[in-house]
Formats: structure tokens, C-alpha cells, sequence
């Protein structure tokens, strides 16, 4: 994707990368009571990792600054799904997984149909010139009145009050937004439809993700400060 805006991302580096910051989730999840940062270790060493190698690769700030984002963008976030599937434990870390999921799903749904038939105000014309504020609110809305349904049905696992349900929805559902807009943005600056062929007309892996690579991580912070 970044290749037609005659980016050069270094593949070695984000295998490289990626591969330490799943080591480092692993070693996060086998390793609870230890007090080393794993994640945070895996974190500086590869951004040590990314300067030197621009440093002894003609020392392009450019690159190292789009293989950073790139590295934080897609590792990073990703290994927020794996420490949130055994959060708190591993019995309910399904359930705790599917929350973010579920809402992110209705939000997508809600905002487009909503945006579709009452949509009028334009919420970000420069990046997406479909998605309307109507739309967004939809979207706020219908993730809350799924979530009601859902955690009515887990109830036993997860007993929360509407109060709660509410603030999760806005939040996840704001992030979801937010992380569709980006990956929007991206695709707007590199002069692309969709961020690739790996899905027969769906696009690529970040279209489907490019949501839940924000909320996933967000319900992970909500749970590690309020549980």
C-alpha cells in the first residue's frame, strides 16, 4: 500500500519487530505476577532496532518514521488481542474478547445505515466523504442496545449496570470510529481503495481489523485499570 506513494518499508524489520512483540505478549500472559515489563522491554528494543538500522541505511527519517508507524500500527496493537483473550483469566478472557468485537460490529452496522437514510453533516469530508455525524451517532447508539442485549445474556460472567454499558459503548464505539478514520486516512494518502487483495472484495486484513485494532487495546486499558 505504501509502495504507490514510493514508501519503502523494511519487511525484515516489521517480521523482526513483530515476531519480538509476540514473544513478548506470550511472556506477558505466561509470566502475570513478574514485574518485568515484557511488552515495554519488547517496545525499546525495537525502536533501538528501527534507529540503527536507518542509521546504516543512509539515514532516511522518512522510512524509519513510516516503519515505526507501521511497526506500532500493526504489532503493537495486534498483541493487545491476545493479552485481552485471557483477561482477567483464561474461563472468561473469551467473553472479555467478544465485547470489543461485538460492539465494534453493531457500531459499523449502526453507522452506516443510520448514515445512509438520515445521514446530512459531513463528519470528516477530507478523509471519508461518506461517514456523517448522524451516522456516528447511529453507530454510539446501536452499539450500546446490542451490548444491553449481549451482557443480559452473560450476565452471570459480567453483571453490568446500564450506567457502565453506556460509558463502554461511547468509548469503544468513538475508538472504532476513529480507528476506521485512520486506516481512511492512510488509504486516502497512499491513493488507494482498499489496503489490499487478500480478501476477494472485501480489500485487505486492515480493512476487517482496522476497528478493532484501536478498541481491542482500549478495552484492555479499561479492564487492567478498573478490575
Amino acid at each position: 500500500m505504501f509502495s504507490r506513494r514510493g514508501v519503502k518499508l523494511s519487511r525484515s524489520f516489521l517480521l523482526t519487530s513483530g515476531a519480538l512483540t509476540l514473544a513478548a505478549s506470550v511472556l506477558s500472559l505466561n509470566m502475570f505476577d513478574s514485574p518485568v515489563p515484557w511488552r515495554e522491554i519488547a517496545l525499546g528494543l525495537v525502536i533501538l532496532y528501527a534507529f540503527g538500522q536507518a542509521l546504516f541505511s543512509g539515514a532516511d527519517i522518512s522510512t524509519l518514521s513510516f516503519n515505526l508507524m507501521a511497526y506500532l500500527y500493526v504489532p503493537w496493537m495486534l498483541g493487545y488481542f491476545i493479552l485481552l483473550r485471557y483477561s482477567p483469566n483464561e474461563s472468561l478472557g473469551i467473553v472479555t474478547l467478544s465485547l470489543p468485537i461485538i460492539a465494534t460490529f453493531a457500531t459499523d452496522i449502526g453507522a452506516f445505515f443510520v448514515g445512509r437514510y438520515l445521514g446530512k453533516h459531513k463528519l470528516a469530508p477530507t478523509v471519508s466523504p461518506n461517514k456523517t455525524i448522524e451516522g456516528s451517532i447511529g453507530g454510539i447508539v446501536a452499539a450500546f442496545l446490542v451490548l444491553v442485549g449481549y451482557t443480559w445474556l452473560i450476565q452471570g460472567a459480567f453483571p453490568f449496570g446500564h450506567g457502565e454499558l453506556l460509558l463502554f459503548a461511547l468509548l469503544i464505539s468513538i475508538t472504532a470510529q476513529l480507528g476506521d478514520l485512520t486506516e481512511s486516512m492512510i488509504k486516502r494518502y497512499c491513493g488507494v481503495k482498499d489496503s489490499g487483495e487478500f480478501l476477494p472484495g472485501h480489500g485487505g486484513i486492515l480493512d476487517r481489523l482496522d476497528s478493532l485494532i484501536f478498541t481491542i487495546p482500549l478495552t484492555y486499558y479499561l479492564l487492567v485499570i478498573f478490575t
